[in-house]
């Protein structure tokens, strides 16, 4: 698109009134902003830099210090947006102003987008912004998961495979059985192929083996699955090799058994500072012979190395032995405020004739505690006290094109409340907190619905543990309702 400078009339305080047409053009220059990606700065009446090139998708932040001459920015449109303090298509104040000011916007569509200061245009203080076509991003191809488990007797296992990370292009991926314990013919049937995602496609593809269910009493054994071949500029994710397990569903009649092995959980949650997490792993079912299996660490939305150190290892049990055994994952703190992150841990490969049961993974989420601050809550127009004012409950926003800005409280009883972000009377999300401290629970539930597709984030905090968990929602998705039964294990 191109926005062209032409005559500008003075803009008038009070409401600002858009055309539908008008509210479709404002949207293509205002899509969900990441702020930080350029910057323009205002310095001595001019644009610094006033040329800047940048691609589709990525967003710039003008930056004004106090100055003796007032300055904005304004993009003439159609419809003309006035930008200072926020952009008045979005709320904010676009007067000229000798205050320090900044704003930023996301530019989505390729072309020239010019601009300049309202009162000194006319000195050359203009600036152009020329678009870029975004690269492609063809995604990377991955399994959606390093493991999977079958009985014998189920007749064929469902292997899934993710494209993540992007979505332009058609791709392809080649797949595969082989390696692993089985055997090949007597305990599955051999398969191969390839996998296809056309242009703008993301959804999980699938391929089977089919098995074979022999009358043989044996231990779990595996399949190795691998992928390979990856075309249309995709890349092989991780983790581009998994094993499937299959369990031996035939009676092994009288006698001692070794036993399941599983984690304890399915997930747990940890705080960034907190130390390592602990991972239980449970022998239940029998404890005959020595046994042993294999752990391993995988990212989530958690990055190795940065937010933890991976773990890989195995943990064996004596005849006899049905006691727990651990292992630990260090939790790296970054010192960045940042949402909740998650990595798995996957069980695999039993040994001694011990099989797997659920779960054989685990999640764990690690809770960003940079900036927590302790109790007491103090409730303000921006801050919930819930639960005898133990939990602190904040919510931000971020309008399309806009900045983060706090979203306002509704009082409503001691175990919830409301906020609201643009108007008083347009209510978009009810939070509830409830004490399940009692045995079978032991913790304090989280739950919120929100009414809206506006990028978002909810930051509970118990103020007494000095914990935090945070919940969001991208821009332009539709929030879905969020019921955490897990979320503090906090009690009492």
């Amino acid at each position: 698109m191109s926005f062209c400078p032409q005559s500008v009339q003075t803009r008038r305080p009070g409401r600002v009134a858009f055309s539908v047409a008008a509210l479709v053009a404002a949207a293509a220059i205002a899509a969900p902003a990441r702020a930080g990606d350029h910057t323009v700065n205002v310095v001595n009446n001019q644009f610094q830099p006033s040329q800047l090139t940048i691609q589709a998708g990525e967003s710039v932040t003008w930056n004004k210090a106090a100055t003796i001459n007032p300055h904005n920015v304004v993009f003439p449109g159609p419809p003309v947006v006035f930008c200072a303090d926020g952009c008045d298509d979005m709320g904010g104040n676009g007067t000229a102003t000798g205050s320090p000011w900044t704003f930023t916007r996301t530019f989505s569509t390729p072309g020239q987008v010019n601009y300049f200061c309202q009162i000194h245009q006319s000195v050359g203080m203009t600036g152009t912004i020329t678009v870029e076509a975004a690269a492609p991003q063809p995604g990377s191809l991955r399994f959606g998961s390093n493991s999977f488990t079958r009985n014998e007797g189920g007749g064929s296992a469902l292997i899934s495979v993710e494209r993540v990370g992007g979505d332009d292009g058609a791709v392809s991926v080649d797949y595969a059985t082989g390696g692993g314990t089985a055997t090949p013919g007597s305990d599955y049937t051999p398969t191969s192929g390839t996998l296809n995602w056309g242009d703008n496609d993301d959804s999980t593809k699938t391929f089977t083996v089919s098995l074979v269910d022999d009358s043989e009493d044996e231990p779990s054994e595996t399949v190795g699955l691998t992928l390979s071949g990856p075309t249309g500029g995709a890349v092989l994710g991780s983790p581009s090799s998994a094993n499937l397990f299959i369990n031996d569903n035939d009676d092994p009649g009288p006698g001692p058994a070794a036993g399941s092995l599983s984690f304890t959980t399915g997930s747990q949650s940890v705080q960034e500072s907190g130390g390592p997490a602990t991972a239980v792993v449970q022998r239940t079912g029998g404890s005959a012979g020595i046994v042993a299996v294999q752990y391993d660490s995988a990212d989530g939305t958690a990055t190795g190395g940065d937010d933890y150190t991976p773990v890989s290892g195995i943990l064996s049990w004596g005849g006899g032995d049905a006691a727990n055994k651990m292992f630990q994952v260090p939790i790296l703190d970054d010192g960045d405020t940042e949402d909740a992150e998650t990595l798995s841990l996957m069980l695999s490969t039993p040994t001694g004739g011990a099989t797997l049961a659920t779960p054989i993974s685990q999640t764990i989420t690690v809770l960003d505690d940079d900036g927590v601050e302790p109790g007491p809550c103090i409730e303000d127009d921006h801050t919930l006290c819930l639960l005898s004012e133990r939990f602190r409950v904040e919510v931000v926003f971020t309008p399309p094109g806009g900045v983060e800005q706090p979203a306002n409280a509704i009082p409503f009883t001691d175990r919830a409340g409301m906020f609201w972000f643009f108007n008083e009377n347009n209510v978009e999300m009810l939070v509830k907190l409830q004490n399940a401290c009692i045995p079978q629970f032991n913790r304090y539930w989280v739950f919120f619905a929100a009414t809206t597709n506006v990028a978002f984030r909810v930051t509970v905090t118990d103020t007494d543990a000095v914990l935090a968990k945070q919940y969001s929602n991208p821009q332009g998705m539709v929030a879905l309702p969020v019921a955490d039964t897990g979320a503090f294990a906090t009690c009492p």
